[in-house]
């Protein structure tokens, strides 16, 4: 039986990350496309507040920019940032921004 899976809301087009974020990630032990698959299905991460989750909803609605916020194992907090349009993604870490 396969897991369930939410449906995928909207595309990540290119998809860029910053040399911080993939030492963060190497040095949390975090997989890259776990987050990915998470933001586009609509999880945000727990950081984000019920009206940040509201904008990115309603800014699915419109092909608008998508944020999420991920914080890892040692605090470190990593942004998936899709752009309007959805052109491009970009996985960073809360200070290249």
């Amino acid at each position: 039986m396969s897991a369930y899976q939410r449906p995928i809301k909207f595309s990540l087009g290119k998809v860029y990350v910053t040399q911080a974020a993939v030492e963060a990630l190497i040095r949390n032990e975090e997989e890259l496309m776990h987050l990915l698959k998470r933001h586009r299905e609509g999880d945000y991460g727990a950081e984000m507040c019920y009206d940040d989750r509201v904008v990115n909803e309603e800014s699915i609605k419109r092909g608008g920019r998508v944020l999420s916020s991920y914080t890892l194992k040692d605090k470190t907090v990593i942004w998936i940032i899709t752009s309007a349009g959805w052109q491009e993604s970009v996985a960073m870490v809360r200070e290249d921004y």
